[in-house]
């Protein structure tokens, strides 16, 4: 009989991406900010309502939408519903892991993304923990369940799962599960598309080995986060499984394949805390690349899936996407979880993220059977590599192989190397097909052994000897790094390079060879700070000798955080019924920051102070940055009050020692710029001197000198126009800091249509700022000059946004110290509504006075590191945080506005008065009533009440 091997494949139909929401409950940081709930849903469909700003209620409907933030009780450990809304993990599982299970075995390739916000529950819904399995875990129990099953009703036919695990971090790719850590190259072919070189596949034969392995991983990332200065927020994690089923059939050996990725994208960063971005898949457009890209390759993708023609999607603009085409682009199953937080105070970042998630479920993919003889895809690997190894030899180069079809022409160098990549990538799956499985296993399994026995021996030390281990932002991180202190021990602590080495050796930011010294006896541990070592202990900076308590927490230069774990002292403290406070990673870094829990900051203050919290580690890593590389810039954080608003918000301060020259950023494009200094520290660290070739322009340590700076601002109060009241007030223009930097004449006049000035003798005032609406109004604004700008500024000017403009309106620029703006602007509101009055009564015009700053060059033969620059004018104890307070200048001019007002009322007396002499003058016992009402427009003030008084006692009067 004549066999005829012929390639099976099943194409399936074009279907989207299939998409699902969660939300979780509210965090223990969120409790303690009183965040309200901003999420519901009905069936699939999820709503969200923006609390604090105010805009309407928004809603998006998707595959599936998971209410996970009550309605379940906690039996033995799981959460169990305890009604119907409630989505337990089980549920999560049977709508998405169960069709990833269906899929993989029937050779599809499948592939599940994880995105949201950091701490917005990714981990939860794809890991889990304790009882409460997540998707990966689950699938992976009964994908080897089910292999256990086949093999036993078909002996001859073969199972095998592969496991790989990889990170992109700054558009470099890592394994994990590699012993050194080395950047590998993604490559390209026309049959295989884009994959990684070198990627190690490890086989596993438990989803126990699978947990093991992802353990490893997981504690290999963090150390590398830690040396590189990396966080979670910022990486990429894949895990790849690849189920390969040798199934024989007629005679023949059937090779089925699936390669099921499981992405955990990285936190989507929190955008503005002002209202909404404007625009949809910008989440972290300046802060993280590969987002960026993800989402205009989405978009692209969702562009095509609508009909739309000529669409170029561009796979090629980042690692992430290059690694997940098949994902998004092609062959594959694809399921998204976004994960959400219920909570007000982080509505911008849970819209941006439904947004998402919106334009993810309209991408369209065809997966594809991927199932061949095994000897003919031996036979074609080694075929291929023959014709591979001719084009190299002969130099007949044939592009098509290596290159997209929209992508230009490359260099023959690049398609050497990319021919020679594929070359070996075929070599070894031609030699991992030909070996035996047994045997591959075996080998996997004797290297998982010796990882279980140290893992053991770490355990059952952690009960018995003190150490420390270390916190990070992701809490699957946190414990990943520990040290043992031996008794009688006296171990050294400090980077790589010392003579002799350290016992315990760190890398990272601001830690120094020499760092310092813990030791260890009789159950007591006892820290030796070196001089100029960077170390706090529980939020305070500490030098010299102290002992080491069980639970403090330890910061060792700008990143390494840990906590201080004593077996003994713990114990001693739980017989006599003392219990210790869990300290996470942001309530190590809250101390030192020594900022208050929600509970005892002012109303209106939340956000700020969660900005504070997460900015201060960046300024802190960023100025170590900047003293490693020498760069002669300084950043802190400052306060400002919010545009048009009484409450504050943070932004960072960048001091040139070069120049002198101060500039303001905004957390976003702060966060922008220390995402590039990371790129430019690890090449740094890794000796490659790229950095210092870096022009000025894309240089994030240096700043444009023509660039348009702050020079302070000033906050006048619009109360006084809701009673028709001008204001003529010179103001302070205070900076950042709180310094005085001159004065600034602020004018403004109620006017009448014709566009003239309401005066005191046109009699139209009123009292009560309501009776406005639905009428017209008209004003003035005038900013005649200033007086003692700073001389080292030029191009001096100033502007504002009025009520609910979105541009700038300016004033002219002028250079000198004492500007003659002469501006004048009219603004209405035709007709008031009750927005316009709320705005008049609660916020305020901030105007900014801008201009240029001139540089001032450093003095001849000053040649100070950055170090010693900032060890001059720099408190180690705390980050500076300058606070200024927007409402000092309102209150200045509200109390003008209420000076008038009683000096209105005082009028209203003088005149009833003069009516009173009047009428005693001609003997008369009544007063007119027209006259009377005619001064008493409103009575809703004290005076007005005091006026009206007297008015019932003169008619009582008349009428005896």
């Amino acid at each position: 009989m004549c066999i005829v091997y012929k390639r099976l494949v099943k194409m399936a139909e074009g279907e989207s991406v299939k998409v699902a929401v969660r939300v979780r409950p509210f965090n223990s940081r969120e409790k303690q900010m009183n965040a309200k709930l901003c999420i519901r849903m009905e069936g699939a469909t999820t709503y969200i309502n923006d609390i604090d700003g105010g805009d309407e209620e928004k809603f998006f409907t998707f595959d599936y939408s998971y209410w996970s933030y009550d309605g379940f009780d906690d039996v033995d450990g799981y959460l169990t519903p305890s009604n119907d809304h409630y989505a337990d993990q089980k549920k999560v599982f049977d709508d998405v892991g169960v069709g990833i299970r269906d899929n993989s075995w029937n050779g599809f390739n499948c592939s599940l993304f994880a995105y949201g916000q950091t701490g917005s529950g990714k981990s939860y819904s794809i890991i889990g923990y304790g009882k409460n399995k997540g998707v990966v875990p689950l699938y992976c129990e009964d994908l080897f369940i089910k292999m256990a099953e086949l093999q036993q009703e078909n002996p001859d036919n073969q199972y095998q799962v592969q496991f790989a695990m990889l990170e992109i971090y700054n558009e470099s790719v890592f394994d994990l599960l590699a012993g050194n850590r080395k950047a590998l190259k993604i490559r390209q072919s026309k049959q295989r598309g884009f994959f990684v070189q070198g990627l190690e596949k490890t086989p596993v034969g438990s989803y126990k080995e699978i947990e093991d392995r992802m353990a490893e991983g997981t504690a290999n990332r963090t150390v590398a986060a830690t040396k590189m200065n990396a966080t979670s927020s910022r990486a990429h994690t894949v895990v790849e499984l690849t189920l390969t089923q040798k199934i024989k059939t007629g005679g023949a050996n059937m090779t089925k394949t699936s390669v099921v990725n499981l992405v955990d994208l990285a936190g989507s960063e929190r955008a503005a805390s002002t209202g909404a971005t404007g625009a949809t898949l910008k989440q972290g457009a300046a802060i993280n690349k590969s987002l960026s890209a993800l989402g205009n390759v989405i978009a692209a993708l969702a562009a095509a899936s609508e009909g739309k023609k000529k669409v170029i999607v561009p796979f090629r603009d980042s690692s992430l996407t290059m690694i997940l085409k098949n994902a998004l682009g092609g062959n594959s199953k694809t399921v998204m979880i976004a994960a959400l937080s219920p909570a007000s105070v982080n509505y911008e970042e849970t819209l941006s993220t439904l947004r998402f998630a919106d334009r993810a479920k309209q991408i369209k993919t065809k997966a594809t059977v991927n199932e061949s003889p095994t000897d003919k895809l031996i036979r074609e690997l080694k075929e291929e590599n023959d014709k591979l190894k001719k084009m190299l030899e002969g130099g007949v180069i044939d592009q098509s192989m290596v290159k997209d079809e929209d992508e230009e022409d490359i260099s023959d160098e690049e398609v050497q190397a990319r021919l020679q990549a594929l070359m070996d990538e075929n070599n070894a799956e031609k030699a991992s097909m030909e070996q035996e499985w047994k045997e591959k296993l075996e080998e996997a399994q004797k290297a998982i052994e010796a990882l279980k026995a140290e893992q053991s021996r770490k355990q059952e030390m952690m009960t018995t000897t003190p150490h420390i281990m270390n916190l990070n932002d992701d809490e699957q991180l946190c414990g990943m790094i520990v040290f043992f202190f031996e008794d009688g021990s006296e171990n050294k602590v400090g980077a790589k390079g010392a003579e002799p080495p350290n016992e315990i050796e760190l890398s990272g930011l601001e830690i120094e060879t020499s760092h310092c010294t813990i030791s260890h006896s009789n159950g007591k541990l006892l820290m030796v700070v070196t001089d100029e070592a960077k170390v706090y202990v529980n939020g305070e900076y500490v030098s010299g000798k102290l002992e080491l308590m069980h639970g403090d927490r330890l910061l060792l230069g700008a990143n390494n955080m840990f906590t201080v774990v004593n077996p003994g002292e713990r114990e001693t403290a739980e017989k006599a019924g003392i219990t210790y406070h869990k300290f996470t990673y942001h309530d190590a870094m809250a101390e030192i920051q020594n900022l208050g829990s929600g509970d005892d900051a002012q109303k209106g203050e939340e956000l700020l102070q969660q900005d504070i919290a997460e900015l201060g580690p960046m300024i802190g890593e960023v100025n170590a940055m900047s003293c490693a590389m020498d760069k002669k810039v300084k950043f802190d954080i400052v306060v400002m009050p919010e545009e048009g608003k009484r409450r504050r918000t943070a932004m960072v301060s960048m001091f040139s020692y070069l120049t002198s020259c101060s500039y303001l950023l905004s957390r976003e494009e702060f966060i922008s710029r220390k995402y590039k200094m990371e790129e430019m520290y690890q090449q740094f660290v890794e000796g490659d001197e790229t950095w210092k070739s870096v022009p000025s322009s894309e240089d994030p340590f240096v700043e444009d000198e023509n660039k348009e700076t702050t020079i302070g601002t000033v906050s006048i109060s619009l109360k006084s126009l809701g009673y028709l009241f001008e204001q003529e007030q010179t103001l302070t223009i205070t900076n950042y800091q709180g310094a005085q930097k001159g004065e600034l004449r602020v004018e403004y006049y109620p006017v009448k249509e014709d566009g003239s000035i309401i005066t005191e003798e046109d009699d139209i005032f009123v009292d009560d700022p309501d009776s406005l609406v639905g009428q017209p109004l008209r004003f003035i604004l005038k900013i005649p000059y200033a007086r003692g700008v700073p001389k080292r500024f030029e191009n001096v000017f100033c502007r504002y946004r009025y009520f609910l403009d979105t541009d700038y309106t300016t004033t002219g620029h002028v250079t000198g110290q004492n500007p003659e703006f002469n501006f004048s602007q009219s603004h209405s509101c035709v007709p008031v509504t009750d927005q316009f009055i709320d705005y008049l009564e609660k916020q305020s015009l901030v105007i900014e006075v801008v201009g240029t700053q001139i540089p001032v060059p450093v003095k001849p033969g000053d040649e100070r590191t950055t170090k010693q620059l900032m060890a001059s004018n720099f408190s180690v104890n705390q980050t500076p945080i300058a606070l200024m307070d927007p409402e000092k200048q309102m209150m200045m001019s509200e109390l003008e506005s209420t000076k008038r007002r009683a000096k209105k009322q005082q009028n209203k007396l003088i005149k009833v008065q003069e009516l009173i002499d009047a009428a005693k003058n001609e003997q008369s016992e009544t007063i007119s009533v027209v006259d009377l009402q005619r001064i008493l427009e409103s009575n809703a003030d004290s005076m007005g009440i005091a006026v009206a008084g007297l008015l019932a006692a003169l008619k009582f009067k008349s009428r005896k």
